[in-house]
């Protein structure tokens, strides 16, 4: 048992000391390739890896799917939905529902945090920008609780459970390549407006652009409609991004139960966001 751990520990630990001593600026003109933000990413993929072998080993296939995605997704949402399709492409099972459950708890993370971010990152408090949650928030739910309660232990043996760094960096390579081309297209759009730059912006990772967007609205650039508007568009980038990793790199049997869930994720949220329009 302690050999199992031994390697992948090690790895860990190197990552992230390598993560702590490396430059937070960018190195080329186009300020995509930051080494500090890479190698965190490579330690974020390398810890869910890690973690859902831990987990699932110690606490079982319920509690720890759900556990495994909700910090999953605290550190990196698409971090962990690009693992997920990694996992289902290399098991194959025709019934992926620990997989789902998975990505759905790491969505209900990213939209904790998101909420907390609104509420201690910003000067005044807006009530209202809750509505646009209340939908994304009470589906995911629902959906979890309905996956949690069908979910057995085959639905999370894999064929390869070993940790594999190697996949990791190319999932890693992956997902920078996403991000160069959502810079590429902000350069081409320019200054054209905040909803495209959210929108692109929020395609790899949501709560970086609704911090810069907090930020905003605080420094008067625009009021809370604004705000929560942009809100709405983070969140709805992020799921059509997520939806196009599952789609590219997993399975299709997640691919087909995932869409599923999306469509049930974004119409919550249109709901939302005209609750949020009509009384805000």
């Amino acid at each position: 048992m302690t050999k199992k751990w031994l390697k992948p520990g090690l790895i860990l630990i190197g990552i992230f000391m390598l993560a702590w001593f490396l430059p937070s600026a960018s190195v080329d003109p186009w300020n995509i390739l930051n080494p500090k933000k890479i190698i965190i990413l490579i330690f974020a993929l390398a810890f869910i890896q890690v973690m859902g072998s831990v987990m699932i080993q110690f606490l079982g296939a319920h509690a720890g799917s759900v556990f495994l995605g909700f910090f999953g997704g605290l550190i990196s949402s698409t971090a962990t939905t690009s693992e997920v399709a990694r996992l289902s492409k290399v098991s194959q099972k025709t019934d992926p529902r620990g997989e789902t459950l998975i990505f759905l708890s790491s969505t209900f993370a990213m939209l904790c945090e998101g909420i907390a971010i609104l509420f201690l990152g910003s000067k005044d408090t807006h009530l209202s920008l809750l509505l646009i949650f209340f939908g994304p928030v009470l589906v995911t739910g629902a959906m979890i609780f309905y996956f949690f309660r069908g979910l057995t232990i085959d639905h999370l043996q894999m064929k390869d459970s070993q940790f594999s760094i190697f996949q990791i960096l190319k999932l890693s390579a992956f997902i920078i390549l996403i991000l160069a081309l959502s810079k590429i297209l902000q350069s081409f759009f320019g200054q054209t407006g905040f909803f495209v730059l959210t929108f692109i912006a929020s395609l790899f990772e949501m709560h970086g652009s609704v911090i810069a967007n907090i930020q905003l609205h605080d420094a008067g650039n625009f009021g809370v409609k604004v705000l929560g508007n942009l809100v709405a568009v983070s969140l709805s980038a992020s799921y059509l991004s997520k939806l196009f990793l599952i789609s590219t790199m997993g399975s299709s049997t997640l691919k087909k139960q995932v869409t599923q869930c999306i469509a049930f994720l974004l119409f919550s949220l249109m709901i939302s966001w005209l609750a949020f329009f009509l009384f805000a």
